[in-house]
């Protein structure tokens, strides 16, 4: 009686302690400048049928069916104010842009898209004008349910590579309005390959951990290394590759090997070793600029969640880049290969 008794005393605190220290809202925002006049960009924004073009939940489904409704704009007005979704991953989701006055740079939207987000949630761009350029500044912020607030970090960092994503394909769409389309802005490209099976890789490795550089510095300097005392006599046999046995990226902390595979190798300084990738991986391959490859871990967590999917923690992530700064020198034609363990 007693044990039980204390242990309802103990629920009771911690339910208590949980009800009012724990926070549900999430929020974060991204913003880039454009070359563009503000008016022609806020005119494009007010079109709701353009949006399609660009929100990142959509890339989820390539056979989604998208619709359009008029819940605001009167009965004469030929620009919707609701998009709506449907897909096999997605499911069911809308946005609503909330009536504003003509003359304001700021789109307010309600978003339901349960699939990503299981709360009420805001998707908002502000425009500010900076002279001939326009600055775009997107926000997402919702509100978790009582007993998922204890994931607000992991909220908080989906909707920070949402907004971010979001921002740079929105980019992309307004370029075809320069005058001079020079497709300045990097616009990363994401293509599922579903589930595989890896072949085992015989390489020389050594390994990283980046908490306070930039990964890509880190990863320049380990591969050069490893390059470089192979020696000429023993030249890669296939890309480069990152194993990650570790990443936090709230914190900025990443730590597994770099590899270089090699074949015949001639004797030199360094040993190698089989690398043994057992399980099923998600696929996904990615062409864009190392600078946003987080973007790329960013979807295919998505797919893998929207397919039911759990990770494996106890085996490696990997990277594999396929065509880098040795076989182009432009980085949105940068190829590389991301694999997820999965259970």
């Amino acid at each position: 009686m007693v044990v039980m008794l204390s242990l309802i005393t103990l629920f009771s605190v911690l339910l208590i302690s949980y009800l009012f220290l724990s926070n549900g809202r999430f929020s974060n925002r991204y913003n880039r400048s454009i070359e563009l006049p503000i008016q022609l960009v806020a005119d494009d924004l007010a079109d709701l049928t353009n949006w399609a073009n660009w929100l990142p939940w959509l890339i989820y489904d390539t056979d989604s069916k998208v619709t359009y409704e008029y819940l605001n704009s009167g009965v004469l007005s030929v620009v919707p104010s609701c998009l709506s979704w449907h897909g096999p991953l997605i499911r069911d989701g809308y946005m609503t842009l909330e009536p504003a006055r003509s003359s304001a740079q700021y789109f307010h939207t309600t978003l339901e898209a349960m699939a990503f987000y299981p709360g009420d949630t805001h998707f908002n761009i502000d425009l500010t004008k900076q002279k001939e350029r326009t600055l775009i500044t997107i926000q997402i912020t919702g509100n978790l349910p009582f007993f998922k607030r204890w994931l607000r970090t992991d909220y908080t960092m989906r909707a920070s590579k949402d907004v971010e994503l979001a921002l740079l394909k929105l980019l992309a769409h307004l370029e075809k309005y320069k005058e001079i389309n020079n497709n300045e802005e990097d616009t990363p490209v994401f293509e599922w390959l579903g589930q595989t099976r890896l072949r085992n890789i015989d390489a020389v490795t050594r390994p990283f951990v980046v908490s306070n550089q930039p990964m890509s510095q880190k990863m320049d300097q380990g591969f050069h290394d490893l390059v470089t005392e192979l020696g000429p006599e023993n030249p890669p046999a296939g890309p480069c590759f990152a194993l990650y046995k570790k990443v936090d990226l709230a914190h900025h902390y990443f730590s597994g090997r770099l590899g270089v595979p090699v074949q015949n190798i001639v004797p030199c300084v360094l040993c190698p070793e089989r690398i043994v990738l057992h399980g099923n991986y998600l696929h996904l391959r990615y062409v864009g600029c190392y600078q946003n490859l987080s973007l790329a871990w960013h979807v295919l967590y998505n797919f893998m969640r929207l397919n039911g999917l759990k990770v494996n923690r106890h085996r490696y992530s990997l990277e594999i880049f396929k065509v880098g700064p040795t076989q182009t020198d432009n980085s949105k034609n940068y190829v590389t290969l991301v694999h997820l363990p999965i259970k």
